[in-house]
């Protein structure tokens, strides 16, 4: 046996993006085996009508194909038996549409999520599932799939009585089992589904008139097996006959459960231009002031998301990348700081308050560089705090505190973690590189297939690269400075005295 084979259980992640599909091979111990990336193949024609924007979902399955068998061609040399192959799991972005008839061919060209055809549905789908939105904490708009089939009704009335509607996702899974006959909750919500009682709610036939619950596929939670790869799909893609099938999800939450965070009260921080952060909660987070993203977990549990306009951005606009190099470790003795930053570049906000007017500031003013980077340092920690500390209230999970596990482009930084720990008081850890929305859907295919629970599957598939403990005298040097920086956003009027986060435009 060559030194290079694996013996580990392997799974497959097939991540459906915009121009191509991305699949990717991993074992049981969080080892990448193989890699294949495809183009779907070309298409010259202009949309139908201004405003369309669709595929044929063929494309689709032809990118699948290539990828999925050019990943099993180089797993034959690396795996020592092909029985190692346990599943495989597919996952992309919500919002598309595809039309089949009842034999599960599409009819349709399939409507992506940027197509506007939608948007005269949308003020109908608020009015009369308006009880629905509150419940579920949505707003309904044009790139939703319950649009879309609104239209498809209205323009389509006679194809419309013989056909089907599933996401891009379930079509690939259903080629692959034989039957697209089921989708997913994160897919699903936005096609009208209820995520409280997990059903197609009947105000979608008598009030929208739309005659679809019974043209809309079974529902079922991620990582939930629902069928194996038939001997047609087989012959395919090279993906070997009778391994499971797992049902996928939307990109973004494939992506957070590669992210390391496992339970309620754990956060996943991406270190970006605009800083953002998902958690665990053991409810569903509904909030007039804000848009967070909801996803339901398969154990009872919600993950949530949401985007601050506040980040990184200030390295590259008032910094450089090499500054940040060179002065990140010539200014570790100037922590903690007392000069206080809110370091927003851009004019305006969007969480942990919502205000167009909020700008940046640095307390007292400034010219010295080093002060000036280190004080932005230090205030993106703060802002992020705020950030976590508002979640907390929102998700009840201020008394199960958990780890900050950290992605994104600034996560290398030690000194930065560090501070990040000792400003928050948690755990801060930095995975190891396995990350992405295809490593999540292996993960996915492995929940689904092998492990049944988050934790021992983040145990066994992720890896930490460094943990960055809280230092409690420096944490209680932050306190002080936090409750200063907390208190400079009062008097900015970016929050209230009763802790209302939401700052009135004026």
């Amino acid at each position: 046996m060559s030194q290079d084979t694996f013996t580990a259980a392997v799974f497959i992640g097939i991540h459906l993006r915009s121009e191509s599909v991305h699949a990717l091979a991993v074992t049981e111990h969080g080892e990448i085996v193989a890699e294949a990336n495809a183009p779907y193949p070309k298409k010259n024609h202009p949309p139908a009508q201004k405003g369309f924007v669709e595929e044929n979902p063929e494309v689709w399955w032809e990118g699948t194909r290539l990828a999925a068998g050019h990943l099993v061609s180089q797993l034959r040399t690396k795996l020592a038996n092909a029985s190692q192959l346990k599943a495989v799991s597919v996952s992309c972005q919500p919002g598309v549409l595809v039309t089949l008839d009842r034999r599960g061919v599409p009819v349709l060209p399939a409507i992506l999520a940027a197509d506007e055809r939608g948007f005269d549905y949308v003020k109908s789908l608020n009015f009369h599932g308006r009880e629905h939105c509150e419940r579920n904490g949505i707003i309904f708009s044009a790139s939703d799939p319950i649009a879309k089939i609104a239209w498809v009704k209205d323009n389509n009335p006679d194809l419309y009585e013989d056909a089907v509607f599933l996401h891009q996702a379930d079509f690939i899974l259903g080629r692959l089992k034989g039957s697209p006959d089921v989708t997913e909750y994160s897919f699903a919500a936005r096609s009208g589904c209820d995520l409280i009682d997990e059903n197609w709610p009947d105000w979608l036939d008598y009030d929208m008139y739309l005659s679809v619950r019974d043209r809309l596929p079974a529902l079922t939670h991620f990582g939930t097996k629902i069928g194996t790869v038939t001997a047609q799909a087989s012959a395919a893609t090279g993906l070997p006959a009778g391994i499971d099938v797992i049902m996928g999800t939307v990109s973004g939450v494939a992506e957070f459960i590669a992210s390391g965070a496992r339970k309620t009260g754990d956060f996943h921080t991406m270190l970006i231009d605009h800083l953002t952060i998902s958690g665990i909660a053991p409810k569903l987070i509904r909030t007039p002031h804000t848009h967070i993203s909801c996803h339901k977990l398969p154990n009872k549990a919600w993950m949530y998301s949401v985007e601050s306009r506040t980040g990184t951005e200030w390295i590259k606009s008032w910094f450089s990348e090499n500054a940040f190099k060179e002065l990140e470790t010539q200014v570790v003795s100037l922590l903690p700081s007392s000069y206080l930053a809110y370091p927003n570049v851009a004019k305006g906000e969007t969480f942990p308050f919502v205000s167009s007017r909020a700008e940046g500031f640095i307390s007292p003013a400034t010219d010295d560089r080093e002060v000036q980077f280190v004080s932005c340092i230090q205030g993106t920690a703060m802002f992020e705090r705020f950030c976590c500390q508002r979640l907390d209230v929102l998700a009840e999970a201020a008394d199960t505190a958990g780890d900050v596990y950290t992605g994104g482009n600034w996560a290398s930084s030690d000194v930065w973690m560090q501070c990040r720990a000792d400003v928050m008081g948690r755990i801060n850890r930095r995975m190891r590189g396995c990350s992405g929305t295809a490593y999540g859907t292996a993960m996915i295919a492995a929940l689904g297939s092998v492990f049944h629970s988050f934790e021992p599957l983040a145990d066994a598939m992720l890896a930490v690269e460094g943990t960055f403990f809280p230092n409690p005298d420096m944490h209680s040097r932050y306190n002080e400075l936090y409750q200063n920086f907390y208190d400079l956003m009062e008097e900015q009027g970016y929050i209230n005295s009763s802790g209302v986060h939401n700052a009135p435009d004026v």
